[in-house]
C-alpha cells in the first residue's frame, strides 16, 4: 500500500496554531478545500472523540489522528508541520511537530486502515523523514519526499559505493547453490537502487526497518519483513532476519539462502554469505519445530520485537524499566494469570486495543513501566497490562542476569502453547522464550544505534 497515492494536498500544510484543536481545524480545513466537502464540523468533532479514548500521538513528535467519513476513495491524507510544536495532551507532555492527518471511507475493514497507518508511522517517524519535513525553508513536496531515493555514488567515478559485483557475486552464488532465497538488508544503503541488480523473480527477502521504502507488488521480492529500527552487527542482522523470516514461512530449516549485509554508516554493501539454515540456526528449532504458535500472526511478532527493542533502548522518564510480553494461546493463558491492577485495557472496542496500531504505542510504553505483563492474542488485541504471571512450571535458566521476570515468561511457554518476550529492567536485554527454552536474545545497545543480538 502506497501511503503516496492517497495525498490529497502535496505539499506540508503550514500550522501556525500551538494548541491541539485549533490545529486540528487547520488541517482540516485544508483537506476539506481538497475535497471539496464542507462537513468541517463533524470531522473535527469525530477527531476529538478518539483523541478522547486514546490519544493519536505516536512519539518522536509525530500525531496521526484518523477518522471514518463519507468519502469516494478508501483513503484521504493530509501531512501538517509546526516548527514551534503543538500541545498534543500526550504522555509527558510532549509536543507534535507533524500531524498526519487520515479520512477512511466508512467501509474499508479494520485491517486495511490499521495497514495504512503502520505504514504512515513507519515513514514519518524515520530520522530522515522528520529531519527533511522540518527543516526545509519551504512546504516540502511529500509524494517527491516519499519517492526521493537518492543513489550513494562515489564523486570521482560517478560508479555507485556499494559497486555491481558485491551483488552480482552474490546472484552468482546463488545459482550455483540453488538457494532458495536471497536475504538482502536494505537499511544497509540509503535507496533501492540496489535492485536494479536483480532480475524478476529473484526471490528476494528484502529486510528493513521501513518497509515504506518498497513495493510489495514488487515480482522480485518473495517477502518484506519489518525490523526494529536500530542497527545491529552483520551477524546479528542475519539472526534476526532469519527468525522472522522462519516466521513467515519464507523460508524453511531445510533451505539453503545466501545473505548481503553491510555496515548502514558506510552506506553500502560488503558483505555475502551463503547459510544452510538447519546446520546454521539450530538454536532456533531447540525448543521447537515453529518459530510461531500457530494462531499468532508474522506481523504482531514483528510489532511487539519493535516495541520491546524500542522500551530497552528508551525506558521511560530516562529509567530503565523491565516488562513481558505473551503472544498467543490466550485462553491457556489466562489459567495462569491475574489482574495485579485494574485492567487499562477492559472496555475498548479490539480496533482500539490492537498492537499492530501505531496509535497504542505510547499507551503501551507508558504501562510498561508497571509490573506485570502485557498478554496479547495471536492476532494483536492486548487483552491485559500488569498480568501477573503464575506458570505451573519450574524452568532452570542460565544465572546470566535472569530473575522472576525471565522466569516467568518461560515458565508461561512451558505449560503453555504461547511465545513470551522479556525486557531485563537491569539489563535491557530482549529475550524471546518458546516451549520454557530461550529462542534468541537482543542486547540493549550502549547508545541508540549499537546493538547486538546472540543465539541462547
Amino acid at each position: 500500500m502506497a501511503f503516496q497515492n492517497y495525498l490529497k494536498i502535496p505539499t506540508i500544510v503550514e500550522l501556525s496554531s500551538g494548541d491541539k484543536v485549533d490545529a486540528l481545524k487547520e488541517i482540516i480545513a485544508a483537506l476539506a478545500k481538497a475535497l471539496d466537502i464542507r462537513k468541517q464540523k463533524t470531522i473535527l468533532e469525530e477527531l476529538l472523540k478518539r483523541e478522547e479514548a486514546a490519544s493519536t500521538f505516536i512519539g518522536q513528535g509525530v500525531a496521526i489522528p484518523h477518522s471514518r467519513m463519507a468519502l469516494k476513495e478508501p483513503f484521504a491524507i493530509a501531512v501538517g508541520r509546526s516548527r514551534t510544536g503543538i500541545k498534543y495532551d500526550a504522555a509527558r507532555n510532549a509536543l507534535a511537530y507533524i500531524i498526519v492527518l487520515v479520512l477512511i471511507r466508512e467501509d474499508v475493514e479494520s485491517a486495511a486502515h490499521i495497514g495504512l497507518l503502520a505504514e504512515l508511522a513507519t515513514f514519518f517517524k524515520a530520522d530522515a523523514t522528520r529531519q527533511q519535513i522540518l527543516s526545509a525553508e519551504s512546504p516540502a513536496d511529500l509524494a517527491a519526499l516519499a519517492n526521493a531515493l537518492k543513489p550513494l555514488t562515489d564523486e570521482k567515478s560517478g560508479k555507485k559505493k556499494y559497486t555491481s559485483p558485491i551483488l552480482s557475486g552474490a546472484n552468482a552464488l546463488a545459482r550455483e547453490i540453488k538457494a532458495s532465497a536471497i536475504m538482502i538488508f536494505a537499511d544497509t544503503v540509503h535507496d533501492n537502487e540496489f535492485l536494479d541488480y536483480f532480475k524478476a523473480k529473484s526471490k528476494l527477502i528484502v529486510v528493513t526497518s521501513n518497509k515504506s521504502r518498497f513495493d510489495e507488488n514488487d515480482k522480485r521480492l518473495l517477502g518484506l519483513i519489518q525490523v526494529p529500527a536500530f542497527p545491529t552487527s552483520r551477524t546479528g542482522q542475519i539472526k534476526i532476519g532469519i527468525l522472522l523470516a522462519l516466521s513467515r514461512n519464507l523460508i524453511s530449516k531445510e533451505d539453503r539462502i545466501v545473505c548481503i549485509s553491510g555496515n548502514s554508516k558506510a552506506g553500502f554493501f560488503d558483505t555475502v554469505m551463503m547459510l544452510d539454515i538447519n546446520t546454521e540456526f539450530d538454536f532456533f528449532f531447540t525448543a521447537t519445530q515453529a518459530i510461531l504458535p500457530q494462531d499468532v500472526k508474522p506481523e504482531v511478532l514483528e510489532r511487539v520485537l519493535g516495541l520491546a527493542a524500542e522500551i530497552a533502548i528508551e525506558g521511560r522518564e530516562g529509567k530503565p524499566i523491565g516488562t513481558i510480553f505473551v503472544l498467543g494461546d490466550t485462553n491457556s493463558v489466562n489459567v495462569y494469570a491475574r489482574q495485579l491492577i485494574i485492567n487499562p485495557f477492559r472496555g475498548y472496542s479490539e480496533a482500539e486495543r490492537s498492537i499492530l496500531d501505531p496509535g497504542l504505542d505510547e499507551t503501551i510504553k507508558e504501562f510498561s513501566s508497571i509490573d506485570g505483563a502485557f498478554i496479547v492474542t495471536g492476532d494483536g488485541i492486548v487483552i491485559s497490562a500488569g498480568s501477573y504471571l503464575r506458570p505451573q512450571a519450574e524452568i532452570d535458566l542460565p544465572p546470566s542476569g535472569f530473575g522472576a521476570r525471565h522466569a516467568a515468561a518461560a515458565g508461561i511457554t512451558a505449560c503453555t502453547k504461547a511465545l513470551a518476550i522479556a525486557v531485563s529492567e537491569s539489563t535491557g536485554m530482549v529475550t524471546l522464550f518458546k516451549n520454557g527454552a530461550i529462542v534468541m536474545t537482543l542486547t540493549r545497545p550502549v547508545a541508540r544505534g549499537k546493538s547486538t543480538i546472540v543465539p541462547a
